[in-house]
């Protein structure tokens, strides 16, 4: 993943990390409480402890905010699909690493999940962040999917005109929307039966990286 890439979303200037971190959970926590028309940056500002101004140094606009906020959680989610797939090479990395990824990342802090829950619906309803999310390149999720899915390079499709991609991004937003919607007994007795029913268990090891509300992006 090229360092322009893994870039896009993220403050020009990251030097001060604690502030921008602190305005990200922040900003995750509200947007994935209240919604993106329901936060503003002066409330996220608040949140992170800082006054409404000093915001707009790290972040411009408020679609560019949400974009960071995002960028930030699909990378602690690439990072634990690509160290679950890792520590079970000999068995298919989905759905085992997808389980894997959301289970952890609820652990951590239920928002980062209640985020991805609601993201799309977001992007739908608001012009300008259409214009990030579907005008602008793939977001690099896509072709880690893309890869632990097998599916074929960008552009193509299997021999039936499917993407198997597609499938996996609808079972990842069902499993946050699962999260957020039932209580924590449905959710890990859902999650109990689709490891039995593709013969799938946790992945084995310490973790890679264990997100916390503190991360840099």
């Amino acid at each position: 993943m090229s360092a322009a890439t893994r870039g896009r979303g993220r403050p020009a200037n990251t030097s001060s990390g604690d502030t921008v971190a602190a305005v990200l959970q922040a900003g995750r926590r509200l947007f994935a409480t209240r919604g993106y028309a329901g936060t503003s940056n002066r409330e996220v500002a608040a949140a992170a402890g800082l006054t409404h101004t000093a915001i707009y140094n790290h972040f411009g606009s408020k679609a560019q905010l949400f974009t960071a906020v995002f960028v930030d959680v699909q990378d602690l989610l690439i990072a634990e699909l690509e160290r679950s797939a890792g520590a079970a090479p000999g068995r298919p990395p989905l759905p085992g690493a997808m389980l894997d990824a959301i289970e952890t990342l609820r652990a951590a802090d239920p928002s980062y999940v209640e985020f991805l829950a609601s993201m799309y619906v977001e992007v739908r309803r608001h012009p300008e962040l259409q214009a990030v999310f579907r005008e602008g390149p793939p977001f690099p999720i896509v072709d880690t999917l893309r890869g632990l899915a097998g599916g074929p390079p960008p552009g193509a499709t299997d021999a039936d005109g499917s993407d198997p991609m597609w499938f996996w991004i609808a079972f990842a937003l069902g499993l946050a929307q699962l999260s957020t919607l039932a209580d924590p007994d449905t959710f890990a007795a859902t999650v109990t039966a689709f490891r039995r029913q593709f013969a799938t268990g946790p992945a084995a090891g310490p973790m890679h990286r264990t997100p916390t509300g503190d991360d840099t992006p």
